[in-house]
């Protein structure tokens, strides 16, 4: 009985550091995201936003903070053309009103980052959400605004 316990112990204490950083499926609700948001702000830079994507997707594995902050990057790059997302950070939002659109590149490097969020066997942050639907379909709503010209 004594195992049991510590078992059962250990499992709830390791689930829980698992998405202690995370409140939600979004994008932006967790604190890797919202770190990297910060730093972008702070950094003010198209630079963050391509080294961010570009480690996402040469990463053998991608680890959760990586993966988040991929997101993030992804969904700027989606309000920097036209179609940001309802939950982007007030910070955010200010910041991409006085930048130019993204260009093709930054665009077709940030759906390589999603793939790579997303791939089954490479990505951590797929592990943890594996079998919420919430999160893929929060996934193919950025991926829709990514590749949709706003008019």
């Amino acid at each position: 009985m004594k195992l049991l316990k510590l078992t059962v112990f250990l499992c709830v204490a390791l689930c829980s550091n698992i998405f202690a950083g995370a409140w939600g499926t979004g994008s932006f609700e967790n604190d890797d995201a919202l770190d990297w948001a910060d730093e972008l702000e702070r950094v003010g830079s198209h630079a963050v936003i391509f080294t961010t994507l570009t480690t996402a997707v040469q990463a053998s594995y991608l680890e959760a903070p990586e993966g988040s902050a991929a997101l993030a990057a992804a969904e700027v790059v989606a309000a920097l053309s036209g179609n940001p997302t309802k939950m982007l950070p007030e910070g955010l939002a200010a910041w991409v009103t006085h930048k130019k659109p993204p260009t093709a590149e930054l665009v077709r490097l940030a759906n390589k980052a999603i793939t790579a969020v997303t791939n089954s066997s490479k990505s951590e942050l797929y592990q943890l959400w594996e079998g919420s639907d919430e999160w893929l379909q929060k996934i193919a709503d950025l991926r829709s605004r990514l590749n949709t010209q706003s008019i």
